[in-house]
C-alpha cells in the first residue's frame, strides 16, 4: 500500500529495515543516511511534504534534512504515540496507514510531484546502491557493514531479525539492501538502551516463530541472564549474531575517542570486558560457531536459524578498523553522488 500511494503521489519511500516496505521498486530508497550525508542533497533534495509513518529512522544526516525549515510534516499516528519526537509535526492523522495509502492510491488521478522528483531520488538510490556494493561487497574482511547487510539479505522470510541498540540498528539500516519479501525486523529504541536485547529476542522466539538477533558483545554479556534454561528447551529457535570488537564500538565515532589518552577512553567509553562471549554463552548451553568471512556467516545462519534451541554464530571485529570501514564506505558514495550531479 505505501509504494502504490508513492507511486500515485510520484514520491519516494525512505524505508527503514522495520517497516517491511525496503523491498525493490522504483520508490524504494534505502540509502537515505548515505545520500543526504551530501551537504548538495539538503537543495537538491529539499522536499515540501513529509508524510510520516511508522518509526523514525536513526540517522542523525536523515534527521537534519527533516528539519529543514519550511517543510510540512504529516504524522499517522493511528495509536495516539506521537511518534515525533523533534516536534515537527504540522498534521496529525490518527488514522491506519494503510487505509490511508490506498485511498491516496485510488484517489489521486496524476502525481502532483513532477518526473524530475522521482527521477532525481532514484539516481540518487542506484548511485549510492552500486557504491555501496563496491565498498562493502567482495571484500575478504568481514565487516560490521557488511554482517548487518549480509544478515538483512540471508535470512528466510519466515524469520524475524531482532537488533540490539548502538550501531546494529545504525549498520542495518544504512547498509541494508533492498531485497524481495524481507525478514521482519524488529529493535527496542529509547531510553531502554541496551536492556533486555536477548529476552527481548527469546520472547519473539516464543511467540513467532525462528529468530536471529545482531548485537555486540557489550550487549549480549550486559543480558546474558537472559539465556538461562532458554537453552534447555527446544520449543523456541533463537541464534545470536554477537559481533564482539571488545567493547562499545559506538563510542569510537564519537569526538572524545580522538581528544581523550587511549587508556582513559578505554576506561570511560570503550569498557572493555574480560569476559569472553563464547565461554559464557556456552557455559548456558547454547551452541557456539565461529565466522571469520561471509562464506562462513551465510553458511552459519542457514545451519543455525529454525534449528531448535539457542545458538551463538560469533564474529570478531576491531573498533579502530570498523570506524575507517564507515569512513571509506561514506566516502565512497560521495564520490558517486558528485559523479552523478557534477554539471554536464
Amino acid at each position: 500500500a505505501v509504494h502504490e500511494a508513492a507511486t500515485a503521489l510520484g514520491w519516494p519511500v525512505l524505508a527503514d529495515p522495520r517497516s517491511g516496505a525496503r523491498t525493490p521498486g522504483p520508490a524504494t530508497v534505502a540509502a537515505a543516511d548515505a545520500i543526504l550525508r551530501d551537504p548538495h542533497a539538503h537543495d537538491r533534495l529539499r522536499p515540501e511534504v513529509v508524510v510520516h509513518l511508522g518509526e523514525r529512522w536513526t540517522s542523525r544526516a536523515l534527521a537534519d534534512w527533516l528539519r529543514q525549515p519550511g517543510v510540512r510534516h504529516v504524522l499517522v499516528d493511528p495509536d495516539w504515540r506521537w511518534r515525533d519526537p523533534d516536534r515537527l509535526a504540522a498534521t496529525v492523522l490518527r488514522t491506519d496507514p494503510t487505509a490511508l495509502c490506498r485511498a491516496v492510491a485510488e484517489t489521486v488521478p496524476e502525481p502532483p510531484a513532477g518526473p524530475e522528483w522521482r527521477t532525481t531520488w532514484t539516481s540518487a538510490e542506484a548511485a549510492a546502491q552500486a557504491a555501496l556494493a563496491t565498498a562493502l561487497d567482495g571484500r575478504g574482511e568481514l565487516t560490521e557493514p557488511r554482517v548487518a547487510r549480509t544478515l538483512f539479505d540471508a535470512l528466510p522470510t519466515e524469520a524475524t531479525l531482532v537488533v540490539g541498540s548502538s550501531m546494529p540498528i545504525r549498520d542495518l539500516e544504512w547498509f541494508a539492501a533492498p531485497r524481495h519479501r524481507p525478514p521482519a525486523v524488529l529493535a527496542n529504541r529509547g531510553v531502554n538502551g541496551i536492556d533486555g536485547t536477548i529476552a527481548t529476542a527469546l520472547g519473539v522466539a516464543a511467540g513467532r516463530g525462528p529468530v536471529a538477533v545482531l548485537l555486540g558483545d557489550l550487549s549480549f554479556l550486559h543480558d546474558a541472564g537472559a539465556l538461562l534454561g532458554a537453552a534447555e528447551t527446544s520449543e523456541v529457535s533463537c541464534t545470536l549474531v554477537v559481533v564482539d570488537n571488545h567493547g562499545g564500538g559506538i563510542f569510537s565515532f564519537l569526538p572524545q575517542a580522538s581528544r581523550l589518552p587511549a587508556d582513559t577512553f578505554e576506561l570511560l567509553f570503550g569498557t572493555p570486558q574480560a569476559a569472553d562471549v563464547s565461554t559464557v554463552a556456552a557455559a548456558y548451553g547454547a551452541r557456539v560457531v565461529r565466522a571469520a568471512d561471509e562464506g562462513e556467516l551465510r553458511a552459519a545462519l542457514k545451519e543455525q536459524v529454525g534449528s531448535p534451541g539457542v545458538s551463538m554464530i560469533h564474529l570478531r571485529t576491531d573498533r579502530a578498523a570498523n570506524v575507517a570501514v564507515h569512513d571509506r564506505t561514506h566516502r565512497t558514495v560521495a564520490r558517486a553522488l558528485a559523479e552523478l550531479w557534477a554539471p554536464r
